[in-house]
């Protein structure tokens, strides 16, 4: 079997261009709004609790940031005008953290550059053949990982 063949190969070949197209991305991203991909993780974070308190414990516990570097990064998204923080309503020893307008314009135009690479992978691909990719990965996500969940939302 030619070596271009293996799926080891061919899906390390898929990971380098979409580092390619992500790297590219997040260089504009960051010139333009002066946001990490940390920041960006931390906005869809937020946009997913939307209406729920969410304190740095929560982010730090779900995204898996070190408490340090969360704290730096939240400084410089607050300092950037992103975030704000407020006195819990439960607990005043506690600050929730919450999105300004400003982020949520920007968490649009990063999710529609998501949409926009989604729509580019899955570009000629029927749907039943995505759902046949898809069961697959997760199986080959399982066999290597020994997590015997799905990694992406059904």
């Amino acid at each position: 079997m030619d070596h271009t063949e293996h799926i080891g190969y061919r899906m390390r070949y898929f990971n380098q261009c979409m580092k390619r197209l992500i790297d590219q991305k997040k260089r504009v991203r960051e010139a333009t709004y002066g946001m990490s991909m940390t920041d960006s993780w931390i906005l869809r974070y937020l946009d997913e609790h939307e209406g729920q308190e969410v304190l740095q414990k929560n982010i730090e516990t779900d995204l898996h940031i070190k408490k340090s570097a969360l704290t730096q990064h939240l400084n410089e998204m607050e300092s950037n005008g992103l975030i704000r923080r407020s006195i819990s309503e439960h607990d005043s020893r506690y600050k929730c953290i919450s999105r300004t307008e400003k982020a949520i314009e920007i968490h649009q135009q990063i999710m529609d550059e998501i949409e926009e690479h989604e729509r580019l992978m899955r570009k000629g691909i029927d749907e039943k053949d995505l759902a046949v990719f898809s069961r697959v990965l997760d199986q080959m996500i399982e066999n290597i990982s020994g997590e015997p969940k799905p990694v992406h939302k059904k």
